[in-house]
């Protein structure tokens, strides 16, 4: 039986969009402030990610998370290449998007939300600062078996339909980048933006009034999933369509600001122009550390 040793927490299918005529990506190390050209196969993942020990001699495979992840992944890619075909021809400004289209693709927005590392260390930090809280009880710790930590959380069907479903309800606009400004991925490529458009949200605040999600697609499109129950519900009639908004290099950066900032370690291109990346990093010196604290319990005085 083949067994895959390094897991992407972004598909290499996603990352395919991002690399350039040799089907390499160029990737910016925030931490050690170095960009190289890499192959999509060897950047955003880690060997055994997913990886279940526990499972080791069971009737379960060890691997069972990782395989269920990219057969989500095998769907997801056909749907995204079918918008691919639909957005460049132009022939109208309507996304068809089936309704069993709309159901796996917010499935694997939401998957793609909580599955990697910057998530998974969110989650960590946070289940450290209930426990010194002593709201809960410190009856395990969260740091010796991450991967069934994260596990337990991406097998948790009650929080992964409600925030899939959440997405599924929401407007769903495409926006094109026809400026020389390209369009920045990363190692946690699906954000959130706060109702007033300057706040991004690390947290999976899917259920914030007037959030949305924003998710490049590719340097030139970028995908846009708006509350439709807050005052984005007067866009009710571009869902499922390309924005009327004309891109400008202010709104490239804007959007590459969130993926810089709230990225774990890298920022990915298919050109090797990071200087907005490293601009930003100098700006927001705290952004570099891949381990920077998101959450701390402090008592009151």
């Amino acid at each position: 039986m083949t067994r895959s040793k390094f897991h992407h927490y972004v598909p290499r299918f996603y990352l395919d969009k991002f690399s350039d005529e040799d089907g390499y990506i160029w990737a910016y190390d925030k931490f050690k402030d170095v960009a190289f050209r890499v192959m999509p196969e060897n950047i955003a993942g880690e060997n055994k990610f997913y990886e279940l020990s526990d499972f080791q001699g069971s009737n379960i495979d060890p691997q069972e998370l990782e395989k269920q992840l990219a057969g989500v992944e095998s769907e997801a890619s056909k749907i995204i290449n079918s918008w691919f075909y639909q957005l460049d021809s132009y022939d109208k400004n309507i996304v068809e998007i089936p309704a069993i289209n709309r159901e796996i693709m917010s499935l694997f927005l939401t998957l793609q939300m909580l599955r990697t590392v910057t998530m998974r260390n969110q989650f960590i930090q946070f289940t450290k600062a209930i426990q010194k809280s002593g709201l809960i009880e410190k009856s395990y710790d969260p740091d010796q078996d991450a991967n069934a930590f994260h596990a337990s959380l991406l097998w948790d069907d009650d929080l992964v339909k409600s925030v899939a479903n959440k997405i599924s309800d929401c407007i769903w606009v495409f926006a094109h980048n026809n400026t020389d400004n390209m369009l920045y991925t990363s190692d946690h490529p699906l954000l959130i933006k706060a109702a007033d458009s300057k706040n991004w949200i690390l947290h999976p605040q899917v259920f914030e009034p007037g959030m949305y999600i924003v998710f490049p697609l590719s340097p030139d499109w970028i995908m846009y999933c708006h509350d439709k129950s807050s005052h984005w519900g007067k866009m009710a009639k571009f869902n499922n369509s390309i924005s009327p908004v004309v891109f400008t290099s202010y709104m490239v950066d804007h959007e590459n600001s969130g993926q810089v900032g709230l990225s774990y370690r890298f920022v990915f291109s298919n050109t090797p122009n990071f200087e907005f990346a490293k601009m930003f990093c100098e700006l927001h010196p705290e952004i570099k550390d891949p381990k920077r604290k998101h959450y701390e319990w402090r008592t009151r005085d």
